[in-house]
């Protein structure tokens, strides 16, 4: 993917991206790590140094992930793909130490909104030990059940003034370090550090509420109305859409834009594309929000649901997930998975169906953002329930299926796969899915650009030599969702990935019309079909499972 939408794929698809498959992705250990007393002192010295000497970039230098800390995990028995991912990783070393350094100066700031001065009195910090310390596989799960290295998730520091006694969580400063992971070289900090709390004396409501949320969201928790007001103003936006129908509002005022996107990008303070290209590549994404807002309100209209003089009350907002884009402990563009509004409606008209509008319904998105306390819909505003008996069986199966693909990021199984059309490389020719009819296919949505995609490619390769038995009654097809065709066709050749059926969706990458029909939001995703074109398997890809699953499908 080019440079300049990496930015785009984070915001459009965060987590999923966000928590997604394009981030390294973590197993249970066969056995856990023993932290030891003084452990993660460097971390903690490390922290204390960064609020005394106010060096944002030094802290960077000496905590985050460097080249050399990459290198340290070559081994002899490495294969030549994993050394390959080891040499890609290393080559974002820097952009991993901008983005603590901004993290940092986060921090830096937030003590001197609250007139804290850690230069003026000797402080000490006390690392909090942690319940677990798991483990993280940077390329791919040992196949000798090796520990792979060391991470924590959350480490917890506290701070204090030395003439205090022993330290209470009270009368301490606390912050979170997130994804601490022990190298050969030792502890480094991979995802961000932020402040969790003050003692009250010197924090207001305001700022004891932000940091509350921070917390949550670093523990992977839901965030509430009751958590964060801004949630509830989003869902009353939402209430004014339903009552009006206007769509100039809701582009307007509810719905992402360039503008904030441009804005939020500046903020950064990183290398960014140009407002040019922005437009560029974010005006697919826009458009097709557009159109799923103007498809909602027909669907409303084709069931005759009007609102426009109901009783409508919020009962709850809520997102399922959130993380900041920024790294560095601020509320200022966190994106929020699976926002939910419920409501409560009561009216005298009727829909259809002949139902009573009365009732719950709840609405959702699969994914918001905030700009500045202005939460805005980023992706796939739809219903997910209505009142019983107020649309038909057809809409009622239809918002089960879209919930479940919010739900699960994939397509559910026993569903037809979608008709798709992609480009073979091996001599530029269209072909439709439906083509493949009668086989078993395996579908991987990859990318070049995509670290963890290219061990599951490496083994796919594998897999179609060790079941020579499949004959022609097995189709393994990777799918490249990459900006151009040359570029994976030069991957491919590189790395002789030869032994599968190599195709490319075609243009548009994410928003390709193939990436789109099987709702493919991080890469690698694989599907299975069996030979009627039915979904058997979705998610990520788990080779020898899935090798296991075709053998029985060839019963």
């Amino acid at each position: 993917m080019k440079a300049q939408t990496l930015f785009l794929a984070a915001v459009v698809f965060a987590f999923f991206v966000l928590p997604g498959y394009a981030a390294q992705t973590p197993f249970d250990p066969p056995k856990e790590y023993q932290a030891t007393n003084g452990d993660f002192d460097v971390i903690g010295q490390a922290v204390l140094d960064l609020l005394q000497s106010k060096d944002a970039a030094r802290f960077a230098a000496n905590v985050s992930i460097s080249e050399a800390d990459w290198n340290s995990l070559i081994t002899t028995n490495m294969t030549d793909e994993e050394k390959a991912s080891v040499s890609r990783l290393a080559k974002g070393a820097r952009d991993s130490a901008s983005s603590l350094e901004s993290a940092g100066k986060s921090l830096l700031n937030r003590a001197d909104s609250l007139h804290l001065d850690f230069s003026k009195n000797k402080w000490r910090f006390q690392i909090v030990p942690p319940n677990h310390v798991g483990n993280i596989y940077f390329f791919a799960a040992p196949r000798d059940g090796g520990p792979g290295e060391p991470h924590v998730a959350l480490l917890e520091v506290m701070l204090a003034p030395v003439t205090q006694g022993a330290l209470q969580t009270n009368e301490c400063c606390k912050l979170t370090l997130r994804g601490v992971t022990k190298f050969p070289t030792g502890w480094r900090v991979r995802e961000g550090v932020q402040w969790q709390s003050f003692p009250a004396n010197l924090v207001d409501k305001k700022t004891a509420r932000e940091l509350a949320i921070l917390d949550k969201i670093a523990r992977d928790q839901p965030i509430t109305g009751d958590d964060d007001p801004d949630l509830l103003r989003l869902g009353e936006k939402l209430v004014r859409f339903l009552r009006t129908g206007d769509i100039n509002f809701y582009e307007k005022d509810v719905m992402i834009s360039v503008d904030l996107l441009w804005a939020q990008m500046q903020k950064m303070g990183e290398k960014s594309p140009s407002r040019q290209d922005l437009e560029a590549q974010s005006g697919p994404m826009l458009r097709q929000q557009e159109e799923l807002a103007r498809a909602f309100l027909k669907q409303m209209t084709d069931a005759a649901i009007n609102l426009t003089n109901a009783d409508i009350q919020i009962k709850s907002a809520s997102i399922e997930q959130g993380r900041s884009a920024l790294k560095s402990g601020s509320l200022d563009g966190m994106m929020g998975q699976r926002f939910k509004l419920n409501l409560s409606v009561k009216s005298n008209e009727k829909s259809k169906t002949g139902a009573a509008l009365s009732g719950d319904y709840i609405l959702g998105a699969d994914q918001i953002m905030c700009f500045d306390e202005d939460w805005r819909v980023a992706m796939n505003l739809r219903w997910e329930q209505f009142p019983a008996g107020v649309v038909d069986n057809a809409t009622g199966k239809n918002l089960e299926y879209e919930n479940y693909v919010a739900e699960n990021h994939a397509l559910p199984p026993r569903t037809d796969a979608p008709e798709i059309e992609f480009t073979i490389l091996a001599g530029d020719r269209k072909m439709k899915l439906s083509d493949l009819r009668g086989k078993v296919v395996m579908l991987d949505f990859w990318a070049t650009w995509c670290g963890p995609c290219q061990q599951p490619m490496a083994e796919l390769q594998k897999i179609r030599q060790a079941h020579s038995n499949w004959g022609d009654q097995v189709t393994l097809v990777p799918v490249s969702i990459d900006d151009t065709m040359d570029i994976v066709r030069k991957r491919i050749n590189e790395r002789n990935w030869t032994n599968t059926f190599n195709v490319w969706a075609g243009e548009g990458g994410w928003m390709s019309t193939t990436a789109k029909a099987f709702r493919v939001r991080r890469v690698p995703t694989t599907y299975v079909l069996d030979q009627g074109g039915k979904i058997v398997y979705a998610g990520y890809p788990d080779n020898s499972t899935l090798a296991a699953a075709i053998d029985d499908l060839l019963k």
